[in-house]
């Protein structure tokens, strides 16, 4: 898989199979994230991975899913994520104010490498931090970023066109049809780039 299909591929996915994720293919998306771009080279960033059963579940706890359409968009049970990643950031790493970027450019790589070895990825920042936080045993002047729920997907989420409701407003919720099938409208090309300068779309 190149990269331009990993990038189309990628949808956030909240339905899995209950295969097991190695801890050697979360090791492959840590060490791609690490590699990555970090402001002034600080490197704040680590992560823990978690596989065990009854860890995921006290995990699963602690976080919201699909605001737009919960519960529905809720994993369902036997549909749970069987690997996350979570974030942290260590304080006495960070350049101020720019970790959050660091942060992006990390979990997007993991994404990606995510969709390139056949899983689906969901990140998520609606988390009870504090809870993660003991639950995982990280210590004072480390904290809790993000967490990536992973898996193997079964449910393959569908890009579409953001089109403008009865009153010109660009609709941008993620929804559900009736057979459960999920849809992500993303703004078009057209609306989004400008040549030269600003407004010309030609």
């Amino acid at each position: 898989m190149d990269v331009k299909e990993a990038v189309y591929k990628r949808r956030s996915v909240r339905s899995f199979t209950q295969q097991e994720v190695p801890q050697e293919v979360l090791a492959e998306l840590v060490d791609a994230a690490r590699v990555g771009p970090a402001a002034a080279n600080r490197q704040p960033l680590e992560y823990v991975a978690v596989t065990d059963p009854q860890l995921r579940e006290e995990i699963f706890a602690c976080l919201k899913w699909a605001a737009y359409i919960a519960p529905r968009g809720n994993p369902q049970p036997g549909h749970h994520p069987t690997a996350y990643l979570v974030v942290l950031r260590r304080k006495d790493y960070e350049l101020e104010g720019m970790s959050l970027y660091d942060v992006g450019a990390a979990v997007q790589t993991i994404l990606l490498m995510a969709v390139a070895k056949g899983l689906g990825a969901c990140w998520l920042k609606s988390v009870n931090y504090p809870r993660v936080a003991k639950l995982l045993g990280v210590p004072e002047g480390v904290e809790v970023d993000s967490v990536i729920a992973l898996g193997y997907p079964d449910e393959e989420p569908r890009l579409v066109n953001l089109e403008p409701d009865q009153e010109g407003l660009e609709v941008i919720k993620y929804w559900r049809d009736e057979q459960g099938q999920h849809y992500v409208p993303k703004r078009a090309l057209a609306a989004v780039l400008h040549r030269e300068r600003y407004g010309n779309r030609g």
